[in-house]
């Protein structure tokens, strides 16, 4: 006699949603989509690796994602603004410029603020990288700003 058949007729009564569940081999199609819909979404975030950048000293190496937070925490604590962009840009290991987003408030001397995020960028760039490694960087900091309510950039 086949066991399996033996087993689910005699089951235990309160064990029949799980033999009726294991029967029962469709899946609903929104659990399915939704589960579809939260992987995909999450491809988007899929981050790069991070990228070692050559400083002055012979065999140190800086993650730019470390030189990133950096400058964001220093602009942060300096300057009391957020910010929302960081970029490193350059070939292969090495800063050829940086690209920043900060949140801009009314009455914001944005010209003023922008020295002040370059002089902090170019404070941390130094002191993680060095000066001979971070040159071409240091003379191409661009600074961008975002509306605090809008969004928007400025222009």
């Amino acid at each position: 006699m086949n066991d399996a058949k033996r087993d689910d007729q005699s089951a235990d009564p309160t064990d029949g949603w799980l033999v009726d569940a294991v029967r029962d081999q469709q899946e609903p199609d929104s659990d399915v989509e939704r589960l579809i819909s939260s992987i995909s979404s999450g491809l988007g975030r899929v981050r790069r690796p991070a990228r070692s950048l050559v400083a002055d000293a012979p065999g140190v190496w800086v993650s730019d994602r470390v030189l990133k937070q950096l400058i964001a925490i220093r602009v942060r604590r300096t300057i009391g603004r957020l910010v929302v962009f960081a970029s490193v840009d350059g070939p292969d290991d090495r800063v050829d410029a940086v690209r920043m987003g900060l949140i801009a408030r009314y009455a914001d001397d944005l010209v003023a603020l922008s020295d002040q995020v370059r002089d902090v960028v170019d404070d941390v760039l130094i002191s993680t990288i060095g000066t001979e490694a971070s040159a071409a960087a240091r003379s191409d900091v661009t600074v961008r700003w975002q509306d605090l309510y809008t969004r928007e950039w400025l222009d």
